[in-house]
């Protein structure tokens, strides 16, 4: 009995010192968190020093078209944004534009260049209330791009659709945003983005279908610095420089990363860029391509 006994201490011995090894479950993050209002207050102090922008990138996409066809594209090219939907992509090649997305107050639009499908997409956001996003078609849509640049305000009246509610992830220590809206039969999911607590930056953008299923996964990164003229650096705002973009639906995806990113340029003219005719979307009728389809409206060669 006593060689039974020593045996058994020692094994429990070895089992206790095994334990110390064993990985322990995650402690949830236990800070003090703000109330909406502030979050809110202190996200669009940021975002409120960006009444426009004028960056370069440099990207690489992968754009499946509507025939399922995959184009794979590389090269540099330049983001503009204003406020009130107005935002342009481009990337640019040898050959000329591979793709401009963009939007302004009344129209939206994605051309793709012979390298990446040969087709324009556009439509008016007065009829965007009468056609279900969920099948329109577009690898790449312009108001999830407008979604995910994460240099938009936050309407501060929390009651207007899409309206937004504000969790704590204790995991992730991170504020998360669900925008909801309202259909005839029930509440839906609009979007969500996630900001880190201590900072405030988004990192991490999701878009859903009137079904919850995500139909754009955006993951941000490498936050950098906005040029603001005659504004000592420490003042300047700040936005992410790298964005990982993901489509579920058309197995599209595109990855663009910031080169150099400030308020405005100053062109030769003297003329600020971006301004309202920067915005302006190509002719459909003019387009250079051999493909233009209407969302909403009729298919043309």
């Amino acid at each position: 009995m006593k060689h039974v006994t020593i045996h058994l201490l020692s094994l429990a011995t070895m089992l206790l010192a095994g334990c110390c090894n064993c990985p322990k479950p995650s402690e949830p993050v236990n800070v003090a968190t703000w109330p909406m209002s502030r979050v809110v207050e202190r996200i669009n102090a940021n975002n409120r020093k960006i009444p426009s922008l004028w960056a370069t990138h440099n990207y690489e996409a992968d754009v499946v078209d509507e025939k399922h066809h995959s184009h794979h594209v590389s090269g540099a090219g330049k983001l503009l944004y204003m406020p009130s939907n107005s935002m342009r992509l481009t990337g640019d090649a040898v050959v000329g534009t591979v793709f401009d997305i963009g939007s302004n107050a009344n129209t939206y639009w994605l051309k793709l260049g012979a390298e990446a499908g040969d087709t324009m997409w556009w439509g008016k956001w007065s009829d965007f209330a009468n056609i279900n996003p969920d099948h329109m078609g577009i690898p790449i849509r312009p108001d999830m791009v407008l979604d995910v640049l994460g240099v938009s305000t936050i309407d501060t009246n929390f009651n207007v659709l899409p309206a937004p509610i504000m969790r704590f992830d204790n995991k992730a220590d991170s504020y998360v945003f669900t925008w909801v809206g309202k259909l005839p039969d029930r509440w839906v999911g609009v979007r969500e983005i996630w900001y880190k607590r201590e900072t405030l930056r988004p990192w991490l953008v999701r878009v859903y279908d009137m079904n919850g299923r995500v139909v754009m996964r955006g993951e941000l990164s490498r936050y950098r610095q906005v040029l603001v003229p005659d504004q000592p650096k420490t003042q300047w705002p700040w936005m992410p420089g790298n964005y990982v973009l993901s489509f579920p639906d058309s197995g599209s995806r595109m990855v663009f990363t910031l080169d150099d990113a400030r308020l405005y340029l100053i062109t030769e003219a003297g003329r600020k860029v971006p301004n309202p005719k920067t915005f302006r979307m190509p002719p459909p009728g003019a387009a250079g391509v051999d493909h233009v389809i209407q969302i909403g409206g009729q298919a043309g060669e």
